[in-house]
């Protein structure tokens, strides 16, 4: 599961997961849907979309909404072995 401490970075996999965590973070800040949508300059519905984990969201809001709620998003080259694209 997902961890939101300030120390540790969460892997996210899949929207579901991005979905979980945004949600997690945001109950976390005592904020309800509206008023974390309001901060975030965004739809209630489309906060909603998020959590809910829909894969078709607009990118560049996603990254509003992680950004207003205090979370940065880095992408890092996997150590293991798979095949890179």
């Amino acid at each position: 599961m997902a961890r939101t401490d300030d120390s540790a970075a969460t892997r996210i996999a899949n929207s579901a997961a991005l979905g979980e965590l945004v949600r997690r973070v945001r109950r976390e800040a005592g904020l309800d849907q509206a008023t974390a949508a309001g901060l975030a300059g965004v739809g209630v519905r489309f906060l909603g979309d998020i959590e809910r984990g829909k894969p078709t969201v607009r990118l560049d809001l996603v990254l509003q909404v992680l950004d207003r709620l205090g979370l940065d998003v880095m992408v890092t080259r996997r150590t293991h072995n798979r095949r890179a694209p």
